[in-house]
């Protein structure tokens, strides 16, 4: 979904699709004047582009949408506000000292925990987990998935010692009953 300025001055919302570097236009949802009518055709735009995909039902609150926050090309300068601009000398730009998952590795593991799947105390058999839904990958690549999700990571010989204890330690059962139980108690069960 994008949003771009017509020469009216409205938002136009898009459906796009980028492919290769070409970018198709899979529908033109409508032209918004206020901030409401932009929400309006936001919210129609996320459920085109997710109509063949399923959903994890999380909540995540959306952000608000403002027509204001769209860049007005028509105008050639930015629209900053002319108080309260500090003076001084120009900053040079940022540095990226490094980039990660970190809400995604707080989400995933807040509905591991939601769905009573912290009954088994192990923190390292939780992050296998969550690396593995990120990306199916070998226990010794896990690693690099939780790294780039924000998470501490542990050596490959504690991962190993951890695993030895699934079996002795009845995860299995006891990850299968609180499915079970999650299941019955919202009408999941046929």
């Amino acid at each position: 979904m994008r949003k771009v300025r017509t020469a009216s001055g409205a938002v136009a919302v898009q459906v796009v699709r980028k492919h290769r570097g070409q970018r198709t236009i899979l529908a033109h949802v409508g032209s918004a004047h206020t901030d409401a009518e932009l929400g309006i055709l936001v919210e129609a735009a996320r459920r085109i582009a997710a109509a063949d995909q399923g959903a994890l039902d999380i909540e995540v609150a959306a952000r608000t949408q403002r027509v204001d926050d769209v860049a007005d090309w028509r105008t050639g300068t930015l629209s900053l506000p002319t108080a309260g601009v500090p003076k001084g000398a120009p900053v040079p730009p940022g540095r990226t000292t490094s980039t990660c998952s970190r809400l995604l590795y707080d989400t995933l593991g807040a509905v591991y925990d939601w769905l009573g799947f912290d009954a088994v105390d192990d923190p390292v058999f939780r992050d296998l987990v969550i690396a593995r839904l990120v990306e199916p990958t070998s226990k010794a690549d896990s690693a690099r998935v939780l790294t780039d999700l924000g998470a501490e990571i542990v050596s490959y010989k504690t991962i190993q010692r951890h695993l030895s204890k699934v079996n002795t330690g009845n995860y299995r059962d006891v990850i299968a009953g609180k499915c079970f139980t999650h299941a019955s108690n919202r009408g999941g069960l046929s």
